[in-house]
């Protein structure tokens, strides 16, 4: 009895000690799993949003991976290229045949895509994976649209951009009807598009961007600056800027007269509008044909570093009606009107901004007109005024100083003027 009992315990004891497997595999959602280290600290909300939309990210990021160029596989950027230019110039051949088969492909397509995003859902299932990815998309969008956003297009460019493409137009359709078909033309802008961002498009337009004819050739076409020479908006003026101080070597305030151009061009059938050509000047324009923004945003150069600021003295833009002596408006007694009408204070020109006059005539193609107003300088006062006194007193004398400059330069006539009140 004993002896029995012993040689249980035994065998219990082996089989104790012996390894014990189960006879099925675990399932796929129960193997441990990387933790992303943001999943703590994101709402459960967000992780939920960006885990659902995560198909979608990774869909867009293959798209643009092809339209960019940037993917591992390139041979399918050129897959894709030849696939459109056949669809474009074989459309009706290829819908007779194998129209049937377009849905079929097209099913195939979206079964193939998805299959692909599910792969890699697996293999990169954490939070930190779809971050990443959705930067890679992001990136890969703004890269499609970087030969657009470069631009910086404003509503006066697109309007400029507008005028010269109607005036393309007898050339366009000359084009159209007998040189090239519409759907060759299609095809050629789908290509440049599909094929902007590859490496031997790239090189091209860098060896043709250095030819100086293909640089004037593209501005006179499209009335676009592609050369990123843009006007900046925040400093309004190139002049103000560099303009600082509180007294002139007598004593007395420092006072600037801003002085801006509005200048309009007759079109027929529409008349007198702001829309100019591409290769002449800006709606607004300092007196060196500058461009320069409209009155109404117009803003002071915000320079109290030093314990000054600019202020207007005059109310609002006044219209001076003697246009700096060069010619004076018939019929007004006063040089300048605070409230003038449409029609009031223009000097009208020829089609090439010659000839001036203060009469309209049909042989008047383009006209401008004068606004100045005058402002200050305030000591608004600084912690340090005794360091800063020099350089407040040096500065008082840049605007003169400059203007010489660039009367120099531009070789005109000097009409920015300090009034000593």
């Amino acid at each position: 009895m004993s002896s029995q009992h012993l040689s249980d315990r035994s065998k219990d004891a082996s089989e104790s000690n012996s390894t014990t497997y189960a006879s099925f595999s675990p399932a796929a959602n129960s193997l441990p799993q990387h933790t992303s280290p943001l999943l703590s600290s994101t709402p459960p909300a967000v992780t939920k949003a960006l885990s659902q939309a995560y198909p979608f990210i990774l869909t867009a990021d293959h798209i643009f991976s092809l339209l960019t160029w940037t993917s591992e596989e390139s041979w399918k950027s050129f897959l894709m290229v030849i696939a459109w230019a056949s669809i474009v110039l074989y459309y009706e051949a290829l819908v007779m045949y194998f129209g049937h088969l377009f849905v079929v492909a097209a099913i195939g397509g979206y079964v193939y895509l998805d299959k692909t995003v599910q792969s890699e859902q697996k293999t990169h299932p954490t939070l930190d994976a779809i971050i990443h990815t959705l930067s890679k998309a992001t990136s890969r969008i703004n890269l499609f649209l970087s030969p657009i956003q470069s631009l910086s297009l404003n509503t006066q460019d697109v309007t400029r951009l507008l005028f010269t493409t109607l005036f393309l137009t007898p050339l366009y359709t000359t084009i159209a009807f007998f040189i090239v078909s519409p759907r060759v033309i299609i095809m050629i802008t789908g290509l440049v598009i599909l094929t902007y961002h590859s490496v031997y498009a790239r090189v091209t337009r860098a060896v043709l961007w250095r030819s100086r004819t293909v640089r004037l050739l593209t501005f006179y076409l499209t009335g676009l600056d592609f050369s990123g020479s843009k006007f900046n908006a925040d400093s309004n003026s190139k002049l103000s800027k560099s303009v600082l101080g509180v007294q002139s070597n007598d004593g007395k305030p420092v006072r600037f007269t801003y002085v801006l151009y509005e200048n309009q061009r007759r079109w027929l059938g529409i008349g007198w509008t702001a829309n100019l050509l591409a290769y002449e000047r800006a709606p607004w324009t300092d007196e060196f044909l500058n461009e320069s923004t409209a009155p109404d945003v117009f803003k002071l150069p915000d320079d109290d570093n030093l314990g000054v600021q600019w202020r207007w003295v005059d109310k609002t833009w006044k219209l001076d009606l003697t246009n700096d002596g060069a010619l004076v408006v018939s019929g007004s007694k006063s040089k300048t009107k605070t409230d003038p009408s449409p029609n009031d204070g223009w000097i009208f020109y020829d089609n090439t901004w010659k000839k001036p006059s203060t009469d309209d005539a049909f042989s008047k193609y383009t006209r401008r007109r004068r606004w100045v107003r005058t402002a200050e300088l305030v000591n608004i006062g600084y912690k340090d005024e005794e360091d800063d006194a020099e350089s407040v007193a040096e500065s008082a004398a840049l605007p003169e100083k400059q203007g010489v400059e660039r009367q120099v330069l531009a070789g005109k006539k000097k009409s920015l003027r300090f009034k000593d009140e």
